[in-house]
């Protein structure tokens, strides 16, 4: 099923697409009314970019990302001075109720997630075993302090009426001069989102042959070229049929969380049935702690798929259930159909994956 899950994901590549055409609308007003044109050819332009070549792709990373932490240092380090600590008393603290604040934070779990795309590129990583976990960890705790910081500003230069539903250019403008402001909607706000999507672009299509291999989809995914093509197209069809941002995200951690907290259920017993496997892993815990941490990863999955449904309109509500359903048919009829045949997808190195 998750298997399934990871190509029907790619619709989370909408979002991104939508978020950079509203920042570049800040920059040029005569896009604002161009919104869904723009997206749609931002997620071409970073899907080529993407399939070019992992040196190619490591350099566009790398640019970006300098780019990115200056720009975000300077709004937050701007931003610092004027924050008016307890200005603000007498607001309306969870001003819609409980439920949207848990609701706000499952839509914020999406922003989360970018770290689990290292896994992505295990094919071409150099000592993937050692290096993909030192990442996750690193990037993880790195982006929990700056979204921290971002959050301190962005919620304390202007009362809520001011800023509630407005995106970091907006913010941006409180805070910086007119040309640094410029400069973090280009350097930080929209290299941060080039960022993620080239990270969850760039591995994807080796997964998704992989997944293809083993049967679970039609071996026409076992290409390339199909496959990058397939996922620019269930990318930008959201940005087509017009959903919302936070739409798109519930609709997409729906499935994407249940799933998860199946097979994170499932992994419970890794210890015992791969004692060689875990013993030989590159992440060391007790199985006690371990399985600690899959009861708590299982309680926030279903919680966070239920706060994503329950935040969606009636009719995206049965779409999005029904759609979940379909995961589960289409699995099994590959499986009862005898389709399945799994092989080992871990073991894909970049030059087959490339050769497809």
């Amino acid at each position: 099923v998750s298997a399934v899950v990871t190509l029907v994901s790619s619709v989370s590549y909408s979002v991104f697409g939508i978020s950079m055409a509203q920042y570049l609308g800040d920059l040029f007003p005569v896009l604002e009314s161009y919104q869904v044109p723009v997206a749609c050819l931002v997620l071409i332009f970073f899907f080529i970019i993407a399939s070019t070549g992992a040196q190619i792709f490591a350099r566009a990373i790398n640019a970006l990302g300098i780019l990115k932490f200056i720009a975000l240092g300077l709004f937050i380090i701007f931003g610092f001075t004027k924050v008016q600590t307890g200005g603000f008393e007498g607001e309306p603290y969870f001003i819609n109720g409980g439920v949207s604040f848990l609701t706000a934070v499952a839509l914020m779990s999406f922003t989360c997630n970018g770290a689990t795309n290292i896994i992505n590129v295990q094919a071409i990583a150099e000592n993937p075993k050692k290096n993909i976990p030192k990442a996750f960890f690193i990037a993880s705790i790195l982006v929990a302090g700056v979204y921290f910081l971002l959050g301190y500003v962005a919620s304390g230069v202007a009362p809520y009426d001011q800023v509630a539903g407005q995106n970091l250019g907006y913010i941006a403008g409180l805070v910086l001069p007119g040309p640094l402001a410029v400069f973090f909607i280009v350097g930080g706000a929209m290299c941060s989102l080039s960022t993620a999507l080239l990270g969850g672009i760039s591995g994807m299509p080796f997964m998704i042959i992989g997944i293809a291999e083993d049967g679970w989809l039609p071996k026409f995914f076992t290409k390339k070229f199909n496959v990058v093509v397939t996922l620019a197209i269930i990318s930008i069809l959201p940005i087509i049929g017009g959903f919302s941002l936070d739409n798109i995200v519930s609709m997409m951690l729906v499935p994407g969380m249940a799933i998860g907290a199946i097979t994170n259920y499932q992994a419970m017993s890794m210890p015992e049935r791969f004692p060689e496997e875990w013993a030989n892993s590159g992440l060391k815990c007790s199985p006690t702690l371990y399985r600690i941490l899959m009861v708590i990863s299982i309680i926030t999955s279903l919680m966070t798929s239920f706060f994503s449904l329950t935040s969606l309109t009636l009719p995206l509500a049965i779409g999005t259930v029904i759609a979940t359903i379909l995961i589960f048919v289409w699995t099994w009829y590959r499986m009862k159909k005898g389709y399945v045949n799994i092989t080992s997808t871990t073991d894909m190195s970049e030059e087959p994956a490339q050769a497809k």
